[in-house]
């Protein structure tokens, strides 16, 4: 934001506090309303709590033509009381209101992933998140490895009909995945095997054999799924595998 609008500029905030920070300590001046003539709009996740308003201010200058720009396009988010509207939601709102597009700095895009990388000086980087469209696509845009954990919003039917750039390196229950090492997949005869279990391709749904621990027989799927699909999306039935494995 700071590349794009002059020194000292103001920029109207839609979401929470850490962006107020994050501006000032750009030398930005954070403004909550259209008419204090923003240079810029950006908007972040706000909670559920977030006024009706704030999206109307951010149409208002959006629509005369300011750089708008958004923390992350997650349409949904996980509660405690299940699946909630997340930030894409939101930004949907304005993008209807103006038909506009945002300059997105989170995931999938980039921006994130690449400033994560110098600060941190790393070198083998993990993407670790729930989600195939942000996190996983994230991690595939920055041609870096990823960690879906299945705690989130992202099931096994998901998972397997996942095109290119929604397919994760690695696949676990949870966090503690990133503590414990994967089992090896591997091709064996017409299908791949992973622990106890061994899953192929057939006519019309994918088939699976033996049994084992359910995410080895998850990891075999995908990989006679996504092997199946090639370039584009799987579309064998999977359902009777999955119920299988609990799934």
């Amino acid at each position: 934001i700071s590349e794009q609008v002059p020194a000292g500029a103001r920029v109207l905030v839609i979401g929470g506090g850490g962006w107020r920070v994050a501006l000032r300590g750009r030398g930005l001046e954070p403004v909550e309303s259209a008419d204090d003539d923003p240079a810029a709009v950006v908007q972040g996740f706000g909670g559920p709590d977030l006024p009706w308003g704030r999206f109307a201010e951010a149409s208002y200058a959006v629509a005369r033509g300011v750089p708008w720009f958004a923390s992350n396009t997650d349409l949904t988010i996980p509660s405690g009381r299940g699946i909630a509207p997340g930030n894409g939601a939101a930004v949907q709102v304005v993008r209807i209101a103006t038909g506009a597009e945002p300059q997105v700095a989170g995931k999938p895009l980039p921006p994130m992933h690449r400033e994560t990388i110098l600060r941190t000086g790393a070198e083998r980087p993990l993407v670790v998140g729930d989600r195939l469209d942000t996190d996983i696509e994230g991690a595939f845009n920055g041609e870096v490895d990823s960690l879906l954990v299945l705690t989130g919003v992202t099931d096994g039917a998901q998972l397997l009909a996942a095109p290119p750039q929604h397919r994760p390196t690695y696949v676990d229950a949870d966090l503690r995945g990133m503590l414990t090492g994967q089992p090896e997949v591997a091709v064996d005869g017409d299908g791949f095997r992973c622990g106890g279990w061994t899953a192929s391709a057939g006519a019309e749904s994918l088939e699976l054999a033996g049994d084992g621990e359910a995410l080895d027989g998850l990891r075999a799927l995908c990989a006679a799924a996504w092997t199946a699909a090639g370039e584009g999306t799987c579309e064998l039935d999977g359902g009777k595998a999955l119920a299988r494995l609990g799934l």
